[in-house]
């Protein structure tokens, strides 16, 4: 599971979600059934229902920001193919690469330790 997805619902909780919203929008609606005057500009609406007004205003927010976002969104994705492309690539290399076995003793970083200074303290008495 990519970091770009969600988890799967069952359609069941989805059609619960829906009908939760319906539900709410519902009772937004019957609570508020003013109708206001719009001037924008030139342009003059006049009686357009309050909920209505609000609903555009969201539908407007929603495509404005997916107009934004939906660019970079398929960007990334594009990215995280070719990453994974590459990953698994790297795998498969080093899957068939032979085991090495180097049996040295040395430090993690790569640095070769002295075995003989077991015999000498830290700290001189």
């Amino acid at each position: 599971m990519s970091f770009l997805s969600l988890p799967k619902q069952t359609p069941t909780v989805m059609i619960i979600i829906l009908l939760i919203l319906a539900v709410l929008l519902v009772i937004f609606t019957l609570q508020n059934q003013v109708d206001l005057t719009i001037q924008f500009f030139f342009w003059k609406i006049e009686d357009a229902p309050f909920v209505l007004i609000i609903l555009s205003c969201f539908l407007l927010g929603y495509l404005l920001s997916s107009v934004y976002l939906y660019p970079k969104l398929w960007k990334t994705r594009r990215k995280l193919k070719k990453q994974m492309r590459a990953n698994s690539e790297s795998q498969k290399v080093h899957e068939t690469a032979p085991a090495s076995d180097n049996n040295d003793s040395s430090n993690p970083e790569g640095i070769k330790l002295d075995d003989d200074a077991e015999d000498v303290p830290f700290f001189y008495d």
